[in-house]
């Protein structure tokens, strides 16, 4: 049963292989600079907690509780985040187009709102993907 396990980690690693590899690079450089606070192996995923970065890459799910003047965080991003890692299984390979780059639009929509208006976004967790990610990870916002 054991091996039976350990097999299904090895598909799934390879079935998210572009995100883990991108994982890889992230936890390494969060790391070498200080930003890590605490790994733990949870619910089958890597959950690092970092000092800034929030993003799910397959087998490694980076968050953090600290707010910063884009975007108000705080614990429920851990399970939104996971909520992405979920994603990621479900899709594989294709994860970072269906959901890394419309993720990836939204954050520079926040950006660029915040730099305009002054003030944050408050829409960033209502729209596709991050609204899916919530639902998965059970987050009531």
């Amino acid at each position: 049963m054991r091996y039976l396990r350990w097999a299904i980690r090895v598909f799934l690693f390879i079935w998210e292989l572009p995100q883990n590899l991108l994982g890889i690079g992230a936890l390494a450089y969060d790391r070498a600079i200080g930003f890590v606070v605490q790994i733990r192996f949870e619910r089958e995923r890597l959950m690092i907690e970092t000092k800034r970065r929030a993003v799910s890459l397959g087998l490694f799910v980076f968050w953090t509780r600290q707010s910063n003047h884009w975007i108000e965080l705080d614990e429920r991003n851990k399970n939104h985040e996971w909520g992405h890692s979920v994603q990621s299984r479900m899709l594989g390979p294709l994860y970072l187009l269906v959901v890394g780059i419309p993720s990836t639009m939204r954050v520079v929509y926040l950006l660029a709102y915040c730099k305009i208006r002054g003030r944050r976004w408050t829409g960033y967790f209502d729209g596709f993907p991050e609204n899916w990610a919530d639902r998965l990870g059970k987050v009531d916002r």
